[in-house]
């Protein structure tokens, strides 16, 4: 049991001592909280303590160590009363000193002084601007942006004024440029208000995206200026405009069996040039052989492997141009033509013989049909031709055949199949023989008959030729 009491001693003991703790983190609340001092001067200022604890408080001001810890900037930091106790919900006013070294910052720094308020330590912060004594003006302090912008962008930039006039609401003119070797590109102004003591923050802008042609790459200068009371203040800062590399290119082409025609347009929306190896529109191997125009908007077209190309060295930035061609394939078709009228007077200079079939008379009667057939052999060479035979299938449904004319031909019989034939031993150029028999067919039904083609066999300087006729259809009615 004394066990478990000692444990429950020590347990209360310990959330006590943390509850007191706790109570003591914030238990001050002091003020200012900021400060402007001058540079290499001593300056003074009061701070109200306040105790917002429901206990009272022993505070003692540790400023040695401070004076230690930011030496860079004061010589001493001084402080009247350094100790003393507030009751709960009382007040204390304490003057400080503060005496800076001669510095100038463009940002006020934050001091952090140390306390303990009943042995426990702790520190309450002080933003702490240093302005140097011997200037009693507005002007310009920094002027700050990022180094590298592509001409696409908008510039923004920031320019920090220190005011040491211990006044505010004055209405400061600004005129800020942007130059390139000593050439104005951009120049704008504008008012703003110090609203500040100390460090006055602004932020400016310069629309550089809206430039057309957009900016050449380089080295460019930001100037700010300002005037006050006739106390001018100038601030560069250079800056670089990157490299831009942006061709727009659009392509229309129209194209069919006989032709057609290709448009490149390219414009140069970047801020640097392209070069002409980059300028081309491609004409492929095929319809170069076929081009009957080539064209550039700004120079002449040259065409260098297969690829249509401007004269001009290099496209400007903002510059645009246009390349065309037009292709025609009726060549094509020409040669087709020729090849084959060159066939056709090869094929017909080169002729041996004509072979004709004809109808010279027939009759139907009585589900019978009479047909006197004629073959026409023409020797239409130059040469004379040998070992001449004529053959002719003869309809399968025929039932009698006769043979007609002064050359008899001689009629066989191959299973179902009858023919009939001719021979001649030689025929001159430009002979003709002709050879006619006739047949008598069952029609069956009515509507056409049909007679098949005739077949020659020849030689002629000793090669074997074979050339077929021509059919017949004969339409039969009732």
């Amino acid at each position: 049991m004394d066990k478990v009491a000692s444990k429950l001693l020590i347990l209360v003991l310990i959330l006590l001592s943390s509850a007191f703790l706790f109570g003591n983190v914030h238990a001050l609340k002091v003020s200012p909280n900021s400060i402007t001092v001058e540079s290499n001067a001593v300056s003074y200022f009061n701070f109200t303590f306040y105790n917002n604890q429901n206990t009272t408080q022993n505070i003692s001001l540790n400023v040695g160590r401070a004076s230690i810890i930011y030496s860079g900037y004061f010589n001493s930091i001084g402080a009247f009363p350094q100790e003393f106790q507030l009751l709960p919900g009382q007040t204390k006013t304490v003057l400080f000193s503060f005496e800076s070294k001669d510095v100038f910052f463009s940002y006020p720094i934050s001091l952090q002084m140390p306390y303990s308020a009943n042995g426990i330590q702790n520190y309450f912060n002080i933003s702490t601007a240093i302005i140097p004594i011997t200037k009693t003006s507005i002007y310009l302090y920094s002027i700050n942006s990022s180094k590298s912008f592509y001409p696409y962008n908008t510039i923004y930039f920031q320019t920090d004024i220190m005011n040491s006039l211990d006044q505010t609401g004055l209405i400061l003119p600004f005129v800020y440029n942007l130059s390139s070797q000593g050439k104005l590109v951009y120049s704008a102004s504008k008012n703003e208000v110090i609203s500040n003591l100390g460090l006055n923050v602004f932020n400016f802008t310069m629309p550089i995206n809206t430039f057309s042609p957009l900016l050449p790459p380089g080295k460019y200068n930001i100037s700010v200026y300002t005037n006050y009371n006739k106390n001018s203040s100038t601030l560069y800062f250079p800056v670089n405009i990157l490299p831009y590399y942006r061709p727009i290119i659009s392509k229309k082409s129209n194209f069919n069996i006989f032709g057609g025609s290709s448009t490149i347009t390219i414009k140069n929306s970047g801020n640097v040039p392209i070069n002409r190896s980059d300028i081309n529109l491609t004409v492929g191997g095929f319809n170069s052989l076929f081009l009957i125009s080539k064209s550039s908007s700004n120079s002449s077209a040259i065409l260098v492997n297969n690829l249509l190309e401007p004269s001009i060295h290099s496209l400007l930035p903002g510059q645009s141009i246009t390349i065309s061609y037009s292709v025609s394939y009726y060549p094509i078709y020409l040669v087709i033509l020729i090849i084959i009228l060159a066939f056709v007077i090869f094929l017909y200079f080169n002729r041996k013989v004509v072979l004709k079939k004809e109808v010279i008379e027939h009759k139907a009667v009585d589900g019978f049909i009479d047909i006197k057939v004629a073959l026409r052999l023409k020797n239409v060479s130059r040469r004379k031709i040998y070992a001449i035979e004529l053959e002719d299938e003869i309809p399968p449904n025929s039932l009698k055949i006769a043979k007609a004319g002064q050359k008899e031909g001689k009629i066989t019989k191959h299973g179902n199949n009858m023919q009939i034939s001719w021979k001649e031993e030689e025929l001159n150029p430009n002979d003709e023989i002709i050879v006619m028999y006739e047949v008598k067919s069952k029609i069956g039904i009515v509507g056409s008959f049909e007679l098949g083609k005739a077949t020659v066999k020849l030689d002629l300087n000793g090669k074997s030729y074979k050339k077929k006729s021509n059919s017949l259809v004969l339409h039969i009615k009732p």
